[in-house]
């Protein structure tokens, strides 16, 4: 099948109305990688050949039905996508950014990536700086420093393209003479003044512009919160140089924690509101205004905060429990499913029913069923080749 026919599949497979990413990706892992077959053959196929293939619902056959009569229209917007030099990358290529695979996984890395740029920069070292739209100078003089530093240590930063911290440090590391990718909050179509504003350093190679929504997608606030994951999946370092209470960088930080990233977080200076030393009491590390790691009497002084929430605690209540026990727990999960009680009961745990519950809800790699009782089971393991090699419970 010639490329462009390919991509029109692509697309219309990524954006499947209603379908999750982990559901595409199982799609794909099953035609692609399993099968060996192509986009043009799984759609050539009758309803019951797709039965043999997955567990469709009667909703997802009709959506996978309208998608072949969307051929047409797709066909336009790749015609439109090649002609004007950009590049579409699809989770089974080779040149897909392999962090990005590890860091989200099965369940949220993006089916597709659009590009305009030097695709080479994804296999880049990278760090992320992120933080509040209406942010203090303190916090964009770090944001300065620390992509100025990236620039000189050649690792490319990762950021969004909104006011305040991440236009900063776009500019702070073009100016130092680094590089950057930018992780846009819509279709890549719909970015007409940035590709205006930035055509030289895309030109030459500096500037990687990279979006995972529908090419013809409208700025979003849900895509805005939606694309943060795509940033810190991008990188192997996080910075934090402001968060508030909530929003977006405070939303990625604490999922980022649980998921137990490398995020450091600005200490602020006496006299600043923000949520930065609440972050770190949560497990981020704290670092000065260089990005120089801070000794311990600032964790403990962020520890003894009167400002402790929720979520630390239920990141940190059971990192006393030791690693053996949640090893068992996740080893048997990975046999089937079971309620809380059914764990307690055959692991012989002293845990609370009620707080393992609440642990398994929250962890990364258990999965809620829901019903009354509720029951958890693992995560299915990682597809080999196109994603992560090891299981969950290693």
């Amino acid at each position: 099948m010639k490329p462009r026919e390919e991509n029109v599949y692509w697309i219309a497979v990524a954006h499947l109305p209603r379908w999750k990413n982990e559901r595409i990706n199982r799609l794909v892992v099953r035609v692609i990688q399993d099968l060996q077959l192509s986009w043009c053959e799984f759609f050539s196929m009758s309803e019951d050949q797709w039965d043999e293939i997955l567990d469709f619902t009667p909703a997802e056959k009709d959506n996978l039905k309208s998608a072949v009569k969307d051929m047409p229209r797709l066909t336009f917007i790749v015609e439109k996508l090649i002609n004007e030099g950009f590049q579409l990358i699809p989770v089974s290529n080779p040149g897909y950014p392999q962090i990005l695979k590890e860091n989200l996984q099965l369940k949220y890395v993006p089916p597709l990536l659009y590009l305009r740029g030097k695709s080479e920069i994804l296999n880049e070292e990278a760090i992320a700086i992120v933080g509040s739209r209406n942010t203090g100078a303190n916090a964009l003089i770090f944001t300065r420093e620390m992509a100025r530093k990236a620039a000189k240590t050649g690792k490319v930063v990762v950021s969004g393209f909104a006011r305040g911290v991440d236009q900063e440090a776009l500019l702070s590391a073009l100016e130092a003479g680094g590089k950057s990718i930018v992780v846009l909050p819509q279709g890549i179509l719909t970015f007409h003044s940035g590709f205006k504003k930035f055509y030289q350093p895309i030109v030459k190679g500096d500037l990687l512009v990279l979006s995972t929504f529908f090419p013809k997608s409208p700025w979003d606030v849900g895509l805005a919160m939606a694309r943060n994951a795509y940033i810190y999946g991008l990188a192997k370092e996080i910075y934090v140089a402001e968060s508030d209470f909530k929003g977006r960088t405070w939303q990625g930080v604490v999922d980022g924690l649980k998921r137990k990233r490398l995020i450091f977080v600005r200490v602020p200076e006496p006299g600043e509101k923000n949520a930065n030393m609440q972050l770190i009491a949560m497990g981020a590390k704290p670092v000065d205004a260089k990005g120089l790691p801070q000794n311990s009497k600032v964790r403990a002084s962020a520890a003894d905060s009167p400002e402790k929430s929720e979520i630390r605690e239920s990141l940190s209540v059971y990192s006393e429990k030791g690693g053996d026990t949640v090893k068992d727990i996740l080893q048997l999960l990975k046999t089937g499913t079971f309620t809380a009680s059914q764990i307690k009961s055959k692991l012989a745990l002293d845990w609370d029913v009620k707080k393992l519950s609440n642990f398994l809800k929250k962890h990364v790699n258990v999965q809620t069923l829901s019903g009354r009782p509720l029951r958890f089971t693992l995560k299915t393991a990682i597809m080999k080749d196109l994603f992560d090699k090891e299981s969950y419970y290693s």
